[in-house]
């Protein structure tokens, strides 16, 4: 594992803010037994490994720390590292995966935290279920993402997102924060949150209409993505109105420079066949 500096209170305030440190894992062999989304082959993992070697570099050519850790026997989706926590200003809320096998990961998530100086304030308590890529967090308000009973035209089967337990434990905490928390109602198939929204500055939200009820984002400014490329609206944002995008969704990325949003577009496919965005590659340890 590469190490970045310990890092000092505020972490993060916004997904909005400009991004100052991640912690990344790089996917292993096991990325090939990830169903892809319809129409789509089995990622390979030796150019996945080269993606993310890329995906990490660009990272740092902006100026963000990266930690990074190996692949490991972790489960198939183990390099998903935006799953495993809620990081908010004064420390990390850690969860408790909706997917049994992901469990194992957050111990290992919990110390590479407490060695970049994260402490632990919270976590969800059996048997409450959730999963980070499923939150957005704003500098006043907090989005949690749940499931209807309704499929979606992504190809994807019904995905598992936590329990209201779990959402209830996360919501509990983040009102003492004096946290507003809205909840974003999804198609059954979309995989997380993540994917189909992002907060791309403080009054804008980059979203797939056809798949959340965009309702939820009321009073801010909506962009919205062509239908046939839901997850491109799943960018990891570097800063205000600049994001990294998969270069695969070529009308969204015309759109976003129409809207002024600088776009670094690199090649993420073979996690974009597996619906695995750039949101859900980097678990944001720092943004200012």
């Amino acid at each position: 594992m590469t190490t970045a500096a310990v890092l000092k209170s505020p972490f993060v305030s916004s997904d909005a803010d400009a991004l100052r440190s991640v912690f990344l894992q790089a996917p292993g062999d096991a990325i090939a037994q990830v169903a892809p989304i319809q129409g789509e082959s089995h990622a390979i993992a030796d150019r996945a490994a080269e993606q993310f070697k890329i995906f990490a570099g660009r990272l740092a050519s902006f100026g963000v720390k990266v930690s990074e850790r190996s692949s490991s026997a972790e489960g198939p989706l183990g390099f998903s590292r935006a799953d495993g926590a809620v990081i908010f200003g004064d420390g990390a809320f850690l969860m408790r995966p909706s997917d049994p096998q992901r469990r194992r990961e957050i111990a290992a998530l919990e110390e590479a935290l407490t060695n970049a100086g994260i402490p632990t304030i919270g976590r969800i308590e059996a048997p409450g279920l959730l999963d980070a890529g499923d939150v957005l967090l704003a500098s006043d308000t907090m989005y949690v993402g749940f499931p209807q009973a309704r499929r979606a035209e992504v190809g994807m089967p019904p995905a598992v997102h936590g329990n209201a337990l779990g959402r209830a434990q996360l919501t509990a905490f983040a009102r003492s924060k004096n946290l507003r928390v809205v909840e974003v109602a999804m198609a059954a198939e979309v995989p997380r949150l993540r994917a189909v929204a992002s907060l791309v500055d403080t009054k804008t939200v980059l979203c797939s209409p056809g798949l959340l009820d965009v309702a939820a984002f009321a009073g801010l400014e909506l962009i919205e993505v062509p239908r046939g490329e839901d997850y491109a609206a799943g960018v990891l944002v570097l800063g205000k109105r600049r994001v990294v995008t998969n270069l695969r969704f070529r009308e969204t990325i015309p759109l976003l420079r129409k809207s002024k949003i600088a776009v670094e577009a690199i090649d993420l496919w073979e996690f974009g066949k597996i619906g695995v965005t750039p949101s859900a590659l980097a678990l944001a340890l720092k943004r200012d």
